[in-house]
């Protein structure tokens, strides 16, 4: 056994320091994650908190509704009807006659009902612009817990690789000092130093990966970043509840969650919604090879006598007979089907593949939480064994890498399987956090 390096009292103290520095993030990841905190810690931004403040100020969710709005304008458009014509007319002007006058009225008559289909296929798609505008929110929604979980998850590894990088700062000061007294080589200290500048390239980049990611959460929240409350730590558990009992059951089979869709999908209520209005579209225009006719009345003053007047205007499809808008409307509805068709498949695909990830990684939680305990008791063996002359820098080194890999991993691991849970929720249709529906 290789025999122990004398060490003086500072150095016995600066030990102790280090061995402190180490294993308090354990304590930490292990109180997080054996008594996670009941309800989120007060005034932090957690994604309830995140919904909210997107549902008044997010750019994305106000494109949403004006790109609904632009929609249903074009599509009132579509449904308008005609409106009667007026006419005032005076004719022999310049003339010995006396000027007849002329006061006539046209009304469109729809004598093949075009117009009652048209306006049943414009409610159908008042209600497929709604279903739509609802899955887009949900859309965006979504896409704000990934960008609010990238933000929690960034912050937590930046506060990871700051602890990594500080531990092997003091084990570098230590052993500068040892190298001036003549206990350990030159190489020694110049090694842990090599370390320690790493450390701090690697803990650079993650601090300012965390700054990006909170800046990005900012912007798609619609606010500016000094204005965002602070993020909560990633391992309190309860900064994302369950929202849906079902979802906390990873025994529930898939035809339970499949039947959920089905129930809840917005998606599937806007392609049936569509279906409808395109069936109808293509009566509508069925309907109009003959087109409206004009029902024509009014008074007609000649010679100083007032008599009146009527009429009928048919027109008559000799040279058009709306061929082209027949054909658009039955390839509107051959892809109205077969986007309902692939909407059904791809919503089937996406509720068992978050399924299975979401079975999968509750599998291996109780592995996964455990995992830093494990590395911070690896580190800590190897500082007792390093300072009692038991083990080399190499593998002190290696052993303060694994401690923050741990710490990583199960913080990479809880970042999953939060989005897990929220890739299975927007699969079934349900709401990602209370009160978040579109």
């Amino acid at each position: 056994m290789k025999p122990a390096p004398k060490h003086s009292h500072p150095i016995t103290v600066a030990w102790a320091l280090v061995a402190l520095i180490g294993v308090a993030p354990a304590v930490a990841v292990s109180q997080s994650v054996a008594a996670p905190a009941t309800a989120p810690p007060n005034g932090t931004l957690d994604l309830a908190a995140a919904l909210r403040l997107a549902d008044n100020n997010s750019p994305a969710l106000q494109r949403v509704d004006a790109r609904a709005g632009i929609s249903l304008g074009e599509l009132r458009t579509l449904g308008q009807w005609p409106n009667p014509t007026l006419e005032y007319r005076r004719e022999n002007l310049g003339a010995p006659l006396l000027p007849d006058e002329f006061v006539t009225a046209y009304v469109p008559l729809d004598v093949t009902g075009r117009r009652i289909t048209l306006a049943r296929a414009t409610t159908r798609g008042l209600e497929r612009l709604e279903f739509e505008r609802n899955a887009a929110r949900s859309n965006v929604q979504l896409e704000i817990a990934r960008v609010w979980l990238r933000a929690v998850l960034s912050a937590a590894l930046g506060e990871t690789a700051q602890l990594h990088s500080v531990a092997v700062e003091a084990i570098a000061g230590i052993e500068s000092q040892r190298a001036r007294e003549g206990v350990v080589a030159d190489a020694v200290a110049f090694r842990t130093r090599v370390e320690a500048n790493r450390l701090s390239h690697e803990t650079a980049l993650a601090e300012a990966k965390a700054t990006h990611d909170e800046l990005a959460l900012a912007s798609m929240l619609g606010v500016p970043a000094a204005q965002l409350p602070p993020l909560p730590r990633l391992l309190d558990a309860a900064i994302v509840p369950l929202v849906d009992e079902m979802l906390a059951d990873t025994a529930v089979p898939d035809a339970v969650l499949l039947a959920a869709a089905q129930q809840h999908r917005t998606e599937l209520r806007a392609v049936d919604r569509a279906r409808e209005e395109a069936t109808l579209r293509r009566r509508v225009e069925t309907a109009g090879v003959l087109g409206d006719w004009q029902l024509q009345g009014g008074t007609k003053k000649t010679s100083g006598f007032m008599s009146g007047q009527v009429g009928l205007a048919v027109p008559l499809p000799l040279f058009h007979q709306n061929a082209g808008a027949r054909a658009r409307s039955v390839s509107v509805l051959r892809d109205v089907e077969a986007a309902s068709r692939e909407m059904q498949l791809q919503i089937n695909a996406e509720v068992v593949a978050a399924a299975d990830q979401w079975r999968r990684l509750q599998r291996i939680r109780d592995r996964l939480t455990d995992t830093p305990q494990l590395g911070e008791q690896i580190a800590a063996s190897a500082r007792v064994a390093y300072a009692e002359g038991h083990m080399s820098l190499l593998e002190l080194l290696d052993a303060q890498r694994a401690a923050a890999d741990a710490r990583r991993t199960s913080q990479q691991y809880q970042a999953d399987l939060h989005l897990a849970r929220f890739m299975l929720a927007r699969a079934i249709g349900a709401s990602l956090m209370p009160g978040s529906n579109p």
